[in-house]
C-alpha cells in the first residue's frame, strides 16, 4: 500500500510538471505570433495672427496616451520617448497634451502655462505598417494679461498694481511686468493662465491699487475667462479725472501645428509609464480614460 501511495504522488507530480511545460510552450507560442505594426503622430492646428507655433521640440515633450477601446495601451508619457510599435489591433486612439493639467496652472513660477490638447479619430494598425494618427491640438486653458498705458504711469508715479489671488495662486502685476500702451503699440507683459473646468468658463476677482500724490485708488472687479480666449485687462486714466478707467478685451488663442513624428524620430521606449488596462494619472481603476480633461 505504501508503495502504491508512493507511485500515485510520482504519478501526479509527473503530470503537473508536464502541464506547467504545455502552458509554458502555450505563451511563448502566443509571444512568438504576436503581430505589430507602427504608430506615427501627426499635430495639426489652425493658422491665425494670434498663434502659437508648435516646434519639434516641443513636441517632443507632448504627453502621450495610447487607448485601445476604454483600456489604455500605453502613456501618459513624452513623445520622445514612447515606443512606437503597438499590436495588430482596431479602435486605437491617441490622446496629446502639451502638458498636465496641474503643470499648466504650476508652472512657470505659478503664472502656468498655454496649455493645448487634442486626440485623434479611431484607427487601426495593420501588421508591419505604419498608420498616421493626426491629432487637432487646439488650446484648452484661458489667459490674463495686463496693460497700464502711459496715461497712467504719468500720473500714478508712486505705485500701480493688479493682483489676483486664486487657491495657492498669488499673482501681481506692476510697472515692472505689466504690458504697456504707449502711441498705440501694446505689449502684453507677464500672461497668466488658468484652467477651465466643465462649466465651460471660470470667474476670478482682481484688486487694482494705484497710488499718486495725495491720491489713492483702490478698485476691485471680477472676470469671466472661457477658453481659448486671452482677456486683457488695461487700464489709462481720462485727462482731467482722479479715476482710473478700466476695460477688457478678449482675443483667440490658435495653435499653429504641421508636424508628423515617425517611429524612427523617437527614442527607445524606456518602458516606465507602460500601462495596460487602469492608469492613476487619469483618475480611473477600471482602464478608462479621463476623457473630460481633454474637453
Amino acid at each position: 500500500m505504501r508503495y502504491t501511495l508512493k507511485y500515485i504522488c510520482l504519478l501526479l507530480l509527473s503530470i503537473a510538471v508536464a502541464s506547467c511545460h504545455n502552458l509554458d510552450d502555450i505563451q511563448t507560442e502566443q509571444e512568438v505570433t504576436t503581430e505589430y505594426g507602427s504608430i506615427e503622430v501627426g499635430f495639426t492646428g489652425n493658422t491665425r495672427a494670434t498663434t502659437t507655433v508648435i516646434s519639434p521640440e516641443e513636441a517632443k515633450n507632448f504627453l502621450i496616451t495610447v487607448t485601445q477601446g476604454d483600456n489604455i495601451v500605453r502613456g501618459p508619457q513624452t513623445l520622445g520617448t514612447m515606443n512606437m510599435r503597438f499590436p495588430v489591433g482596431q479602435g486605437y486612439k491617441v490622446y496629446a497634451e502639451s502638458c498636465s493639467e496641474a503643470d499648466a496652472e504650476s508652472g512657470n513660477n505659478f503664472w502656468g502655462k498655454k496649455r493645448f490638447t487634442g486626440e485623434s479619430i479611431e484607427f487601426g494598425i495593420n501588421k508591419g505598417e505604419t498608420t498616421k494618427a493626426s491629432v487637432g491640438m487646439s488650446v484648452c486653458n484661458a489667459a490674463i494679461c495686463v496693460v497700464i498705458d502711459k496715461s497712467m504711469i504719468n500720473y500714478f508715479k508712486l505705485s500701480c498694481s493688479v493682483s489676483v489671488s486664486e487657491g495657492d495662486r498669488n499673482l501681481e502685476w506692476t510697472y515692472a511686468n505689466a504690458g504697456t500702451s504707449i502711441d498705440g503699440n501694446v505689449s502684453e507683459g507677464q500672461i497668466a493662465y488658468f484652467n477651465i473646468d466643465e462649466t465651460g468658463s471660470r470667474t476670478i476677482h482682481y484688486s487694482i491699487k494705484a497710488s499718486a500724490q495725495g491720491n489713492i485708488t483702490d478698485v476691485e472687479g471680477t472676470l469671466t475667462l472661457t477658453p481659448a480666449k486671452m482677456s486683457r485687462l488695461r487700464l489709462h486714466k481720462e485727462s482731467g479725472s482722479y479715476a482710473l478707467t478700466i476695460s477688457v478685451s478678449q482675443e483667440d488663442l490658435f495653435v499653429n501645428a504641421n508636424e508628423t513624428f515617425t517611429p524612427d524620430d523617437v527614442i527607445t521606449d524606456d518602458g516606465a509609464t507602460d500601462i495596460v488596462g487602469g492608469n492613476e494619472d487619469f483618475g480611473s481603476n477600471n482602464g478608462g480614460v479621463d476623457y473630460d480633461q481633454y474637453n
